[in-house]
């Protein structure tokens, strides 16, 4: 009778684990972080490229106009080059608003990158950040300490064990 009891609760307790983790998988969605972080990482590519190709673009724009306000210049033509100039302001502004959305957008991709990379991290999708020692990074003097980060001039206690004890 005890046997028979043990099993039926044994055998309760698997279906509901089971089942727990059945539901557990419906309700979270698997989050691919690899791809996820690749997907951010060939964006902020494409909006470098994108942002070359858009400064080259209003560099040349304005050299033309320079060349043609010096043109109007040895020409003799004043009321054109004066045209010419104003038209290279507008043309300069335009360009370093355009330059500053830019640089703005990839700032905001980059973070959008770093975020996910500390939620993966934090899911265990990645390793925990460290240097090229190997060792993790820690307070100033404190556990982790190293090399790159070291506790004063002397070393000390946690100092990197590539650099003999400290600072020199």
């Amino acid at each position: 009778m005890k046997k028979l009891l043990w099993v039926a609760v044994a055998v309760i307790l698997f279906v509901i684990t089971y089942a727990s983790m059945g539901f557990a998988e419906d309700a979270a969605p698997v989050i691919d972080h690899k791809q996820e972080m690749a997907s951010d990482k060939a964006a902020i590519k494409a909006q470098r490229e994108a942002i070359k190709e858009n400064a080259s673009t209003a560099r040349q724009e304005e050299k033309q106009l320079r060349d043609q306000i010096r043109a109007a210049e040895q020409s003799g033509d004043k009321a054109t080059a004066e045209q010419l100039r104003t038209q290279l302001r507008t043309t300069h502004q335009a360009n370093v608003q355009e330059m500053r959305q830019d640089k703005q957008a990839i700032k905001s991709a980059r973070k959008e990158l770093r975020q996910d990379k500390k939620e993966a991290r934090r899911e265990g999708a990645l390793p925990p950040r460290k240097d090229k020692d190997d060792n993790p990074p820690g307070p100033r003097g404190g556990r982790g300490t190293n090399w790159e980060n070291p506790p004063g001039p002397q070393g000390g206690p946690g100092a990197s064990p590539n650099r003999g004890g400290g600072r020199r």
